[in-house]
């Protein structure tokens, strides 16, 4: 019985000693845990004890409460989409945790054309940019933002204009025609990726290869880009959040030029090397002072606002995002600007277990103007490189500097002049939506429809005022208006299912009908000589003289069949296969309907099991595919003869007013094809830490869509296209990333580069594309020829010049050569190279110079944080890539009346003083200046494009103020380049369709911008 009693009596002892050390080994830690890109809470994160089962999950709140106990505990904050972080506790009762976004697993889900599909389970080419990424760049567009952050992805900008974005070349340019990539908008097939909002992106991603891209069958060719914006979440609390910042924006460069006494020197010069009286302006003390720089009075000081405003929040059953945006941009040449203001409100919502509706509706009012910068005869900066010095802007009566003083200053007006009296406005209004709606028939399969309306409204501007005190005269004053409407409607019903067999056989169809259609209508009108020019009379009304008005409508439509099925075995095996049919009313009957098929594979072989003991390596996926896609970008009905009406006849001596054949009818023109095939390795290290992504593809076009030469027997009727060309692109991209998170220390690194060649396999009858002449010397520079890249630069070649007499008479190039023997050809000219070794220079004697394409274009992304401070970097750059510098073509030909580029001052004197920068002469004997190699410059470069800097304020502070984030950031674009090219700027685009790139017109610069803003959420 003692025994007994003592067992109770032992174990209520022994709880008694044991209770109190385990109170004071218990603690009770709290917290929030919030997104680090936005600030925002995060729901449903597990918080566990490291090494324990103990644990629990934020509430919606992103709040959590966790009991724990044991020697120097450590608790693991993980969430689906974040890099998990590890805290001590150290005695600590509350600890509030930042999660940075894992960009490699917030990649898992890509959206693709009708769905989406787990990263890992893709088996054609897609990449994938987050909108975290490009948020609050100082950009006016997210073409702009996109810029470098995807293999194979190409922004090329033709100048830095506010609101020029550039055009976006995917896998190359695939055309000769319009290369430019499909848009589509929260599924919505639309217009411009710049009518967006950046800062209302969640993500974008390019398909790039047939298989990712053939579900969108005939306007494919070029790649797809699907943009989808944010949404508001379900059971989530109303959240608002502002944004905005500030900034201004200046010149990274000008050109050196003379000033004006040394340019009067070299004047003068010319005219004694060439045996001339000196022209007495030239020698007049009042032109050989230094009055202005003309680059730094025009490009002037920019600038750049945004601030955009959303709200956010759902309940059980409806969740919504409302924002609206303000973008405003004045260039640094005056009266440059760009505007957009912008509306989005996006909203789901659940109707019962199995019926869900969403919506999205943007609409954007766009304005601005760019003065003219590709002219060689009026571009403003043009003129400013070649204004004459020693004029000033104003005179003393207030009247505008002219070069109206001698016809030895030049043809150009007064630049500042130009841009001030610059009257021109281009405003756009776009409404962009659709509805759809989503209804479960039974588990995994889905009915869905989806309505979309683009629609904007276009309207130009522009008023040209009487010109009588500038060289370039304008005797009548103009209005020209232009009002153009569009309305697209889209229909779209497809079924969609997904399932898994035996818990190996994954399965998934999506197929449906789609139809879309195009309308186009507007009108211009164009009226003369309006008595007063002040801004209150300048309408169409006031004009005096009718001199034109016209105006059309125009209609197309698509009709489409669709279906993409996937396989999934055993999480090894993969195939996507996917068909289109397209209809088109751009094409006759027979032709209207095109077929596009894809298919492709997938290995995933890091989980076959001889593979599990290659720990190291913890995603290995093989991929290939082959499709074909569709180009239908052009002109529309060439099915169809034209007849012109207006057409002056004469009978018996009478004239009479009747039509003609305005163009000959080509019944059998068909769309281009795009064939690819394309092999892919996608490989993750360290636990997915270290991720590469390799793609091998080979392009080809065919029946690419060219007009031929105009025969003379049909007069002068057009010629439709036909589809006779066809094109070559083949490359490699590679897209690496890294990252890691060491306590409050968080870096990713990624890069990606591209290497694409071009080659146009076939043209007609083995001639040639010209493309437009250059300015004043009225001379090509591109031509597209067979077994070479679209857009080769074109001329003579040439070896120095010439430095005695005796040169020039043992010179075999020009041993037959009738300039010779007339002594046209001097010391100091160019030696141009015989290529014909007929012994004399002419027209003959040209030849493709070199390629305007890269061998690699790439970037380079840095995104590092530690504690409240972020800081991200974003690097591009191209290689192996040739400019022709038309600009320096005119600038050091002194045959012109304009000023020259500074570097002349070491032009040819005398033997030996110059191998490269003819001599001053007024003479075109030898054309010196002609479109040659003289003018090819390597156009390498490396640009710091993006630097931000961030700085999100601790949480304690914001409690108090009542805020969930506060963040400020400093943004820096075009901080510094690298290159050895002497132009403006090295990034240059197209300036004749594709059929021109990197040509230097004296476009408007890039500018340098540094912008100070704040974001906070509440």
């Amino acid at each position: 019985m003692k025994h007994i009693l003592l067992i109770p009596v032992s174990f209520l002892w022994l709880l008694a000693f044991l209770l109190p050390s385990w109170a004071l080994a218990q603690e009770v830690v709290s917290g929030t845990v919030t997104a680090q890109s936005n600030g925002e809470p995060l729901p449903g994160v597990n918080v566990v004890l490291k090494g324990t089962s103990t644990g629990t999950i934020t509430d919606a709140e992103g709040t959590y409460r966790l009991n724990i106990s044991g020697e120097n505990p450590v608790l693991v904050f993980s969430y689906i989409g974040y890099i998990s972080q590890e805290m001590a506790i150290n005695n600590q009762s509350e600890i509030n945790i930042t999660l940075a976004e894992d960009l490699q697993t917030l990649s898992e889900v890509v959206v693709v054309g009708y769905g989406t599909q787990e990263k890992r389970d893709v088996t054609g080419a897609v990449s994938s940019v987050k909108g975290n990424q490009i948020q609050n760049l100082p950009v006016a567009g997210a073409t702009q933002a996109l810029q470098g952050r995807a293999a194979g992805v190409n922004v090329v900008r033709n100048g830095g204009a506010p609101g020029n974005t550039g055009s976006i070349r995917i896998r190359g340019t695939g055309t000769v025609n319009n290369a430019d990539p499909l848009v589509v908008i929260d599924g919505v097939p639309a217009g411009s990726i710049n009518d967006v909002n950046p800062n209302d992106i969640a993500s974008i991603e390019i398909l790039k290869d047939a298989s990712a891209s053939a579900i969108y069958g005939t306007r494919a060719a070029n790649g797809v880009v699907i943009i989808t914006t944010k949404r508001g979440d379900f059971e989530q609390p109303i959240r608002f959040s502002v944004s905005g910042y500030t900034g201004v924006s200046n010149a990274i460069n000008t050109i050196d030029v003379l000033d004006a006494p040394t340019l009067a020197e070299l004047k003068r010069e010319r005219y004694l090397n060439d045996g001339i009286e000196i022209n007495p302006i030239w020698e007049d003390p009042q032109y050989q002072t230094q009055r202005t720089n003309w680059q730094d009075e025009l490009l002037g000081q920019g600038s750049t606002r945004n601030l955009d405003l959303s709200v956010s929040g759902g309940g059980a059953s409806s969740s919504f995002v409302l924002s609206g945006g303000y973008y405003d941009e004045d260039g640094m040449i005056k009266n440059s600007y760009f505007r957009r203001l912008s509306l989005r409100l996006n909203s789901d919502h659940k109707v019962g277990e199995r019926f869900r509706i969403g919506e999205s509706l943007q609409l954007t009012t766009q304005k601005g103007n760019t003065p003219n910068t590709l002219s060689a005869q009026t571009g403003v900066l043009w003129s400013a490189i070649r204004f004459h010095p020693g004029l000033p802007v104003r005179l003393e009566d207030g009247t505008y500097g002219s070069s109206q003083v001698s016809g030895e200053f030049g043809d150009i007006n007064n630049p500042i002049f130009t841009v001030d009296t610059d009257d021109l406005n281009e405003t756009r209004h776009r409404l962009l939506g659709n509805i759809s709606g989503e209804y479960q028939i039974v588990e995994g399969l889905k009915l869905k429809a989806n309505f979309g309306l683009d629609a904007y409204i276009r309207d130009l501007y522009n008023f040209e005022i009487i010109i009588d005190k500038q060289i370039r005269a304008r005797s009548r004053n103009a209005l020209t208006r232009e009002y153009e409407e569009f309305y697209s409607f889209l229909s779209e019903y497809f079924l969609s299912y997904d399932k898994t067999l035996a818990e190996k056989h994954q399965i998934g169809f999506v197929g449906g009908y789609t139809s879309q259609t195009f309308n186009t209508d507007g009108f211009r009108a164009r009226k003369l000589d309006f008595p007063d020019e002040s801004s209150a009379q300048r309408y169409l009304n006031a004009g005096g003289t009718l001199s034109e008005i016209g105006g059309g409508r125009s209609y197309d439509a698509l009709a489409s069949w669709f279906g993409r099925a996937t396989y999934n075995f055993d999480e090894r095996y993969l195939l996507t296969a996917t068909f289109r049919a397209d209809g088109s009313s751009k094409f006759a009957e027979g032709n209207k309907w095109g077929s596009f098929p894809a298919f492709s594979l997938g290995w995933r072989i890091s989980e076959e099991d001889f593979f599990q003991n290659v720990g190291w390596i913890s995603n290995l996926k093989l991929t290939g595919g082959w499709g074909q896609l569709g180009n239908q970008n052009v002109a529309r009905l060439q099915y169809l003869a034209l007849i012109n009406s207006g057409i002056r006849y004469s009978f018996g001596g009478n004239a009479v007013v009747g039509a003609a054949q305005g163009r000959v009818p080509n019944p059998d023109i068909s769309w281009e094809t795009a064939e690819m095939t394309n092999i892919g390795l996608d490989i993750g290290v360290m636990d997915n830490q270290l991720l590469a992504n390799i793609n091998y593809f080979i392009k080809d076009t065919r029946d690419m869509l060219l007009a031929p030469p105009i025969i003379g027997s049909i007069g002068n009727a057009q010629i439709p296209d036909q589809n006779v060309g066809s094109l070559r692109n083949q490359g490699l991209e590679i897209e690496l990333s890294y990252q890691k998170s060491t306590g409050d220390f968080t870096y990713a690194f990624s890069g990606n580069a591209s290497f694409i060649s071009n080659e146009v396999t076939k043209l007609y009858d083995g001639n040639f594309l010209a493309s437009q002449r250059y300015g004043r010397p009225n001379q090509e520079i591109s031509r597209t020829y067979e077994g070479q890249p679209i857009a080769t630069f074109y001329g003579w070649r040439t070896d120095g010049l010439y430095q005695t007499a005796e040169e020039i008479q043992n010179d075999p190039n020009i041993a037959n050569d009738p300039r010779k023997a007339e002594g046209l050809i001097l010391p100091g000219d160019v030696r141009f190279i015989d290529l014909n070794d007929d012994g004399l220079i002419d027209e003959e004697d040209r030849e493709i110079l070199g390629s305007p394409h890269p061998d690699m274009v790439y970037g380079l992304n840095a995104d590092l944080t530690y504690k409240g401070f972020d800081l991200s970097l974003f690097f591009l750059g191209n290689a192996g890539i040739s400019i022709y510098n038309a600009d320096r073509m005119q600038g050091i030909d002194p045959t012109y009346p304009f000023n020259m580029y500074a570097e002349t001052v070491n032009r040819w004197t005398g033997p030996n003083t110059s191998n490269t920068i003819p001599r001053m002469t007024t003479k075109r004997d030898n054309l010196n200046h002609r479109t040659s190699d003289l003018f090819i410059e390597k156009g390498d470069f490396f640009r710091l494009k993006n630097l931000v800097l961030g700085y999100t304020l601790p949480s304690s502070l914001m409690e108090k103020a009542g805020l969930t984030k506060a963040r400020v950031f400093v943004t820096g674009q075009n901080v510094f380049t690298i290159t050895g090219y002497s132009g403006l700027d090295p990034e240059l685009g197209y300036t004749d369709g594709n059929l021109q790139i990197n040509v230097d017109y004296a476009q408007y610069p890039q500018a340098r911008t540094w912008t100070l803003g704040a974001s906070i959420t509440f």
